[in-house]
């Protein structure tokens, strides 16, 4: 037990020393509260109408961010959409890892023709541009949030696949894996109670970085015309004020900078985990 916790206060102390992963973990926390409390700060429907269209930022002190050119809440839209991209960016990154973690992990462990199958049916994921095959699902499937996050997840795979049969080569004929086979351990049980654990930490770095991704892939997605209509994201705001871009162009650059600061404090949250979990890096 103190071993357990001494290693937690050694990781946290590592994360901690990376003031950029400091500061996105921070921010991002701050955009996470946001979303959480949102329905208590904006009980009403952020879609609704509730002003005059186009109210510039401090035009009006009932609207603080402005009105777009419907006449709808800024910040209430800015605050609800925090709400359904940070779940979207989360639970497409648990859809990619899932897969990702068990073709890898599949592959890596048995080799021979499932190896062969598996990384041959993650290349052919590799050659389809994945923003079109996003698209191709969404329109098929429909404009949902679930729909979004399935395609999201269904192209975003293929790294953590990769990844995680790397680590599985090195650590299938390890002493310890021997030891499992030897005293007639399954397979099942080898691959996830034994092997997984140490092949985790650069999966989870990787996994981090998937939810900015995901979150890039929602906000293209919305902005196409192709997001759920009956949720306010970050990416639809964007393509809501498009066509308003040269008279009212705070309607794309409030939500676009929403974007850029969540998308960048989860790269350096990648950054930071990735200097806490990789042993190579520990003493940088």
């Amino acid at each position: 037990m103190q071993r357990l916790v001494f290693a937690r206060l050694e990781f946290l102390g590592r994360f901690a020393r990376n003031r950029g992963a400091l500061i996105g973990a921070v921010l991002i926390l701050v955009v996470a509260l946001m979303a959480l409390l949102a329905p208590l700060f904006f009980p009403v429907d952020p879609l609704r109408i509730v002003g005059q269209p186009e109210l510039w930022p401090g035009e009006d002190p009932d609207f603080p961010l402005g009105t777009d050119s419907l006449g709808r809440d800024m910040l209430s839209m800015i605050v609800h959409g925090a709400r359904a991209t940070l779940l979207i960016g989360l639970f497409a990154s648990a859809v990619a890892t899932l897969i990702g973690v068990s073709v890898g992990a599949t592959a890596g462990y048995f080799g021979g023709w499932i190896d062969e199958i598996a990384m041959r049916a993650a290349e052919l994921f590799q050659t389809i541009p994945n923003l079109i095959f996003v698209l191709t699902i969404v329109v098929i499937l429909g404009s949902t949030l679930t729909n979004i996050v399935i395609a999201i997840g269904i192209v975003s795979w293929t790294p953590i696949a990769r990844m995680t049969r790397a680590e599985f080569l090195s650590l299938r004929d390890r002493e310890f894996v021997q030891a499992c086979r030897a005293m007639g351990m399954g397979d099942l049980k080898i691959i996830a109670a034994e092997i997984l654990p140490n092949a985790l930490p650069p999966v989870i770095v990787l996994s981090s970085l998937v939810v900015a991704g995901a979150i890039l892939f929602e906000s293209a997605v919305s902005f196409l015309g192709l997001g759920d209509p009956n949720v306010a994201s970050w990416g639809r705001l964007v393509g809501d004020g498009r066509l308003l871009i040269r008279s009212s162009w705070y309607i794309c650059a409030i939500p676009g900078v929403a974007i850029m600061i969540t998308v960048l404090c989860l790269n350096l949250i990648g950054d930071g985990l990735n200097d806490a979990l990789n042993p190579k890096l520990r003493d940088r």
